[in-house]
């Protein structure tokens, strides 16, 4: 119910900004007798009362991280490991965006060597903290929301690369 609130309050707030801002431009517009919208135009603008969308506001570009192709490894937690140390982030994604995410993946990995003989736990726990999030309306948000993907992904091809490798050192001992 407190999120609720939260997300009302916000929305209200939001709103009212809005209004102050168009209530500005009215009044402007009201003291302006016989001016041209020409005229005017310059006027609102250097009042910042509406402010247009600058290159720094700009949405940075995103791009998700994808899973290394090749790993050595023991066991699944060096498996898990390895997948994660893997990253690369590229020279273009946001410094919000990667921090968020290094920072996701530094969580599960702490969980994930606190646990390394039972990573099915790690991996309910990924699971359920993906699905608490509720916001993700931050650069910082995103890339911590994304790495939770990205670990629980690695979690997941850990498993399964643990099998193969498994399955292709029983086939080699039965021939």
């Amino acid at each position: 119910m407190s999120g609720n609130t939260d997300i009302f309050k916000l929305v209200e707030e939001v709103e009212k900004q809005k209004k102050a801002s168009l209530d500005d431009i009215y009044s402007m517009l009201d003291d302006v007798k016989n001016e041209e919208v020409v005229d005017v135009k310059p006027r609102v603008y250097s009042e910042q009362v509406y402010s247009t969308p600058s290159s720094s506001s700009r949405p940075t570009k995103v791009t998700k991280p994808s899973l290394p192709k090749e790993v050595t490894f023991d066991t699944r937690f060096e498996c898990f490991k390895s997948l994660i140390e893997g990253v690369d982030y590229g020279d273009s994604n946001s410094p919000e965006y990667v921090q968020g995410h290094k920072k996701a993946l530094e969580h599960v990995y702490q969980d994930a060597y606190n646990n390394p003989k039972d990573l099915y736990v790690v991996e309910a726990r990924v699971n359920d903290e993906i699905n608490r999030m509720v916001t993700k309306n931050t650069l910082y948000l995103k890339g911590y929301y994304d790495g939770l993907f990205y670990a629980l992904k690695t979690l997941r091809q850990s498993k399964t690369l643990s099998m193969d490798k498994l399955a292709k050192l029983l086939s080699a001992n039965l021939k």
